[in-house]
This record gives structure tokens, sequence and C-alpha cells, in this order.
């Protein structure tokens, strides 16, 4: 209903599923599914959700990494 009343308002990018260029977090899932989850089995659903919440505190912890995600992503648009 809100974007429906405000529709004169907005203005729609149709934008790919995976851009890495306009959305570096998608740089951090990358490495998050190279260190921890590619290639892996995990017995349940839930197994799943712990190794990621581990692999995101340790980002978390580390904001040196997080930072070259995002420093990657400034060079790409200074180009």
């Amino acid at each position: 209903m809100f974007f429906y009343e405000k529709k004169e308002r907005m203005t729609v990018f149709q934008m790919p599923a995976y851009s890495p260029d306009y959305n570096p977090i998608e740089i951090l899932w990358r490495k998050i599914k190279k260190k921890g989850v590619h290639l892996k089995y995990f017995p349940s659903f839930e197994d799943l959700v712990v190794t990621v919440d581990k692999l995101l505190a340790d980002f978390s912890a580390n904001r040196l990494e997080v930072m070259k995600v995002f420093g990657f992503y400034k060079k790409k648009r200074k180009a």
C-alpha cells in the first residue's frame, strides 16, 4: 500500500541479482562462502546457521578485513 501511494516519488532501478560493483556486501558473502560453507555438508539448517554466525563474528572482530571490501568498492567507483 505504501509503495502504491508513493509511486510518483519513486524510481525503480533494475539491478542484477549479483552485483558486487553496486553492493560491496556481496564480496563479504563470497568470502564467507569460501571460508566456511562452500562444498561442505551440514546435517541440519541450524548447523549452517551456526557456521555462518561464527564467520560473521570473525569478520566483525577483524574490521580490517571488512574495510578491505569497501576499499575495493571505492577503487572500482573511481575507475
